[in-house]
């Protein structure tokens, strides 16, 4: 119980820190790629200024200059004389159609209201541009004009896509990376140390409730062994008015010693030293020996106990049989217990796939949703007045226990027309 507690603890502050972390670093990744596309753009409208400063002192070399900024820096350009022709354009290919990201140009500096550039007699540059593609990418435009030193004038169209999310971040990328596996060591390592040194009182706590319930039903044993033993005697001594009475006597040390059994079971559970015997058991046979051994019960309670076997061979099962069929006794017992005259109970079985489902299913009065979440907890009991003595509240947590033992499942559902169905799923090779 404290080792489950334990893992969902730890996993519960892993996840929390780590997602603090991972919030922390995502805010840093959007920043710094905010830097980088901010730094990107500096870049182009600092390299386009310069470029332009070098177009107007050297009128005969600017197709050369063009040439060796598009090679370096990956931009486009357009050059158009004063009469409107295209003197020059490059030939860079972007993802998207350049005729369709210039008209897209124009059309973003008109949505932007730019002052045009025809009025001005000296070089200048208008604002930096951002337009789209047609697969979402991202451009930087920038419209220039030059006037040469011998006042030839040219209008030029500068177009740059931007970086990626990738390319921008493939610097810190890896260190944010490190940086997070390094936390995720660092949380899971000091977690575990707090949460151990947390648990300790707890842990000693329970330790010692557990030592005490496995020496308190050692200890019941033995006086209970002899009160029985002389109930029997003095039921052998004919005494016809102590009868009553020691019918009283019995009936209430074999419960208390079935309680004895079941707490010494819990407790072994919990300290972890419950072994199993696991053999090659014959789904027939066990379900034949469930059958056989409360049909005589069945019978006297005026119940009809079904077996239905399937006419396919079962799986041979390599588990613990004798767990198994203490689980399927367990169903019966309260199959039995919630079942009233002239009602049945049925024992079924199901295949499928690499699992084998056995099914106890009564028609009885079933369990009331607010008893449903509770029902495989220790000690709880459907009816809180506790009138019923023969139920200790034990018995289904005692199966579930055995069933995470031997790698089962088990559940309930309500059974149509009334009563509760109760399962284990049992895997086989």
């Amino acid at each position: 119980m404290l080792k489950h507690l334990y893992k969902k603890l730890h996993l519960m502050f892993t996840v929390s820190v780590m997602l603090i972390i991972s919030l922390v670093i995502g805010i840093l990744s959007v920043n710094a790629l905010k830097e980088g596309y901010m730094n990107d753009s500096i870049f182009f409208q600092r390299m386009t200024t310069l470029l332009i400063y070098e177009l107007e002192g050297d009128e005969q070399n600017m197709e050369h200059i063009l040439r060796s900024y598009e090679d370096q820096y990956s931009i486009f350009c357009m050059a158009k004389d004063g009469e409107g022709r295209v003197w020059y354009q490059s030939h860079r290919k972007f993802p998207t159609d350049t005729q369709r990201l210039l008209q897209t140009f124009h059309n973003q500096m008109a949505k932007e209201k730019m002052s045009p550039l025809e009025s001005s007699s000296v070089s200048e540059q208008n604002g930096i541009v951002e337009i789209t593609g047609a697969s979402n990418e991202k451009y930087w435009g920038i419209s220039a004009k030059i006037v040469s030193k011998k006042n030839t004038v040219f209008y030029l169209i500068f177009l740059y896509q931007q970086k990626s999310v990738f390319r921008i971040l493939q610097k810190q990328l890896p260190f944010y990376l490190v940086l997070w596996f390094a936390a995720l060591l660092s949380v899971v390592f000091i977690s575990r140390l707090l949460l151990k040194k947390a648990l300790k009182p707890t842990e000693r706590v329970l330790k010692s409730q557990k030592d005490f319930i496995a020496s308190a039903s050692h200890e019941l044993k033995s006086p209970l062994a002899v009160i029985l033993a002389n109930v029997e005697q003095i039921e052998q001594a004919k005494y016809p008015e102590l009868k009553k009475t020691i019918k009283t006597i019995d009936s209430e040390c074999m419960r208390m010693s079935n309680l004895v059994k079941d707490l010494l079971l819990l407790a072994t559970f919990d300290a972890n030293t419950w072994s199993l015997c696991k053999s090659e058991v014959n789904v027939d046979t066990l379900l034949i020996t469930l059958y056989e051994s409360y049909e005589p019960v069945c019978i006297g309670k005026k119940i009809s106990l079904q077996l239905k076997l399937s006419e396919n061979t079962y799986p041979t099962l390599d588990t613990d049989g004798e767990r198994l069929l203490q689980i399927l006794n367990i169903y019966m017992d309260n199959a039995i217990h919630h079942s009233t005259d002239n009602r049945h109970i049925e024992i079924q079985t199901e295949v499928s796939g690499k699992t084998i489902t056995f099914f106890v299913i009564d028609h009885g009065q079933g369990i009331a949703e607010k008893d449903k979440p509770y029902i495989w907890d220790r000690f709880y009991c459907a009816d809180q007045s506790r009138t019923d003595k023969s139920n200790l509240g034990l018995g289904l947590s005692i199966a579930d226990e055995l069933a995470k033992m031997l790698n089962s499942r088990v559940g309930f559902r309500d059974t149509k027309g009334g009563g509760a169905t109760f399962f284990i799923t049992v895997p086989f090779k």
